[in-house]
């Protein structure tokens, strides 16, 4: 009996620590469109903030009105994984097709710190503007 209980109060306790380690990671979402004459990196309420990210955090960018070049300050390996966990590759840089997502998880083990990217965007032939320009924080 004593066994039983003492299997069930680590059950609990796994189950407890599971669920809380699921909800602090988030899914952050932005998009990348043109707002009057000029592209933006911006938020569900269309604000051009910085993406604040922790690790294990899901990032996703909607491509709204153009074909983009994502391009990163080092590998993308560095910094993220695929959702599903698998490699994003050595490249520096992503493509993302007109109407098409880029989702990205922050690797566990990613550099914490203020890293700028950029966007082009390829039918004007501009880049995107964010917190000018576009900043992710990784803590």
């Amino acid at each position: 009996m004593k066994s039983k209980i003492i299997t069930w109060v680590a059950l609990i306790a796994v189950a407890v620590v599971s669920t809380a380690s699921v909800s602090q990671m988030k899914k952050i979402k932005y998009s990348v469109k043109k707002m009057d004459s000029t592209w933006f990196v911006v938020d569900e309420r269309n604000r051009p903030l910085p993406i604040e990210a922790n690790r294990k955090d899901d990032i996703e960018w909607s491509a709204e009105g153009s074909d983009l070049l994502f391009q990163f300050p080092d590998k993308l390996s560095v910094f993220f994984t695929k959702e599903d966990g698998s490699t994003v590759g050595d490249s520096y840089y992503i493509e993302v097709k007109d109407g098409k997502k880029l989702k990205l998880k922050v690797k566990q083990d990613a550099p914490v710190g203020r890293f700028v990217y950029s966007i082009l965007v390829k039918k004007d032939g501009t880049y995107a503007e964010g917190s000018s320009p576009p900043v992710i924080i990784i803590r």
